[in-house]
């Protein structure tokens, strides 16, 4: 098996934000030319190349040159017969062929282990410069080690070390592809206070009307800010159970705008899992007002089916004291209710 490794420079990756936005966007798109990836850490991802030769045409060449296509940016790309040798690679931008892996590995220094360890940075880094110390420069010198040697010394961590210079690895788990859910909201002025408010209102209506939602609930979602000054900001929000309801949605994330570290640029909100449509959900009864919803939802999908996705627009208010009428408010497509 060949895996290969693609990886975005660590420049782009200052902002951790930014980083994540950055592999998420690698990742669907290389799943898009049929690659199962795995990506545990921001800006790398791994997948294999078996069955990707026969659409992309019938060598690993071509399928490294879609990859390289489909990253849109300037990417490292290696190729071996593991994870962590094609880790390796890429960061020397080189195939290693099965029958060359393990001179390769052999002469690697040890400290290529820092940060491949299930370690934090710090104790991985702690763990090499003991064995530096030692004497084990390179991953041949730990891998010449008995097993017994290395566990009476270093423990399990050393013996997870031990593994990896000998080119044992854990096979590839890709993620499950799933479509992206997001939307975006540019803000005038370095927004804050009530604008952003209003700001979230819009936002989670046009997430709820994006098509591709499909009547899907919410398992849970990522609301994010660029900020004014520089820099990003994000949270992880939970939904408890899953829903649609713009009205819970908004009175979820609301609070989480006070931790906002500034004055804010755009506003960001992703799904971070879809749950089944609203109608399998189970309800006591639908009384009164709740009823009325129901139908009303029922209606604006029926004119969205037959209009298009932009035949129902919601007015937004967003900024009534800006001396420009085109900030006094702004137009969204309707959610389902």
């Amino acid at each position: 098996m060949e895996v290969a490794c693609v990886l975005i420079p660590d420049s782009a990756l200052a902002d951790p934000v930014e980083a994540g936005e950055l592999t998420e966007g690698l990742l669907r798109r290389l799943e898009r030319i049929g690659a199962a990836v795995e990506s545990e850490r921001a800006g790398e991802a791994f997948f294999a190349l078996d069955g990707l030769r026969g659409i992309h045409g019938g060598t690993s060449a071509g399928v490294l040159a879609a990859a390289r296509r489909a990253a849109k940016a300037e990417v490292r790309i290696g190729v071996a017969p593991t994870r962590f040798v094609a880790h390796a690679a890429a960061l020397r931008e080189t195939i290693v062929p099965p029958s060359e892996a393990g001179d390769f590995l052999a002469a690697l220094p040890v400290s290529t282990l820092v940060g491949r360890l299930e370690l934090p940075r710090r104790e991985a880094g702690a763990l090499i410069e003991t064995m530096r110390r030692l004497g084990i420069e390179a991953l041949g010198d730990l891998a010449a080690l008995s097993p017994g040697r290395i566990a009476d010394r270093f423990g399990p961590a050393g013996l997870g070390a031990l593994r990896l210079a000998r080119g044992e690895d854990a096979p590839l788990h890709p993620r499950h592809p799933h479509e992206e859910l997001a939307a975006n909201v540019e803000l005038p002025e370095g927004a804050a206070g009530g604008q952003l408010e209003h700001a979230l209102k819009l936002l989670v209506a046009r997430l709820l009307a994006a098509p591709q939602r499909k009547g899907r609930t919410l398992l849970g979602l990522r609301l994010g800010a660029v900020l004014s000054g520089g820099g990003s900001w994000s949270v992880d929000q939970g939904l408890g159970r899953p829903t649609a309801s713009e009205r819970t949605l908004r009175a979820l994330l609301a609070p989480r705008l006070e931790t906002l570290p500034g004055p804010v640029a755009a506003l960001r909100l992703r799904a971070l899992g879809l749950g089944p449509p609203v109608g399998d959900q189970l309800e006591l009864s639908l009384r009164g007002e709740e009823h009325r919803k129901r139908r009303l939802g029922d209606a604006i999908r029926e004119v969205r089916a037959a209009q298009g996705g932009d035949s129902l627009l919601t007015i937004v208010p967003l900024d009534s004291a800006s001396r420009f009428p085109e900030r006094w408010a702004m137009l969204t497509p309707s959610p389902d209710r």
